[in-house]
């Protein structure tokens, strides 16, 4: 089972954007709140409400540590916080969820994250760490396409970092600029499984996909994953029996 924390009886859907900006600005030195005003004042945020409850449920959850500091208190990233604030980031941005629902979906979705990164990073270092991933993605209506991805060596060292962290496995030795390295390869890999396969010129069929990837998030059970080569071979076969 993916490593989880407590989940608190409230939440704010500032969390991953507080999260993000103490992972941002995180240098070895813990953060002070006028940093974090300011990281999400660029962002059209920053005021006293949504840097307080985003940094209250964001120590709840134990995304955020609290770091005494003289007579005021500074913050530091935890690596479970940036991935699975990263997590929220995705799920919040392509399902529109905004409410205390996004922590369970970010769960499934790192269970799917962890179950991908640990076919792929094994084939990369075999590889050298460079790959062109190819796939094949149908729709229930039978239209089917392919999409190429290059992955590098980031990909290895940022992925055996989430990949730990996931499995609740100590990390040792990250250094302070690889926080804000870490969030935005989950966020970009947690938005690639999300929307990539989703995207269309049709808005009808972007809006009918969006509840399906929804419902797949909250209802997945981790006993129901079969390897994404028979996933490809399957969908391989259903292009070719649509055509």
């Amino acid at each position: 089972m993916v490593n989880g924390v407590g989940m608190p009886q409230a939440f704010s859907k500032y969390v991953p954007s507080v999260v993000r900006c103490v992972a941002r600005n995180y240098d070895g030195d813990p953060v002070p709140v006028t940093r974090i005003r300011s990281c999400l004042g660029a962002s059209g945020m920053g005021g006293e409400g949504e840097v307080y409850y985003g940094l209250k449920y964001g120590i709840e959850l134990g995304y955020i540590e609290v770091v005494p500091y003289g007579r005021l208190v500074r913050y530091k990233p935890t690596l479970i916080g940036v991935v699975k604030g990263a997590l929220m980031d995705a799920v919040m941005e392509a399902l529109g969820i905004m409410n205390e629902r996004v922590i369970d979906a970010a769960e499934r979705l790192g269970e799917i994250l962890y179950s991908n990164l640990l076919l792929d990073i094994p084939i990369l270092i075999s590889q050298g760490g460079l790959s062109r991933i190819e796939c094949a993605c149908c729709t229930e209506d039978g239209k089917c396409f392919g999409f190429k991805r290059t992955e590098d060596r980031d990909k290895v060292y940022l992925g055996m970092i989430a990949l730990k962290v996931l499995a609740g496995v100590e990390v040792r030795g990250v250094r302070p600029g690889d926080y804000w390295q870490l969030y935005r390869f989950v966020r970009d890999e947690a938005l690639f499984y999300l929307m990539h396969g989703f995207r269309s010129h049709d808005p009808e069929a972007m809006a009918m996909a969006t509840p399906f990837i929804t419902l797949f998030l909250f209802r997945l059970d981790r006993d129901l994953f079969i390897p994404r080569s028979k996933v490809k071979l399957l969908a391989r076969r259903f292009c070719r029996s649509s055509n």
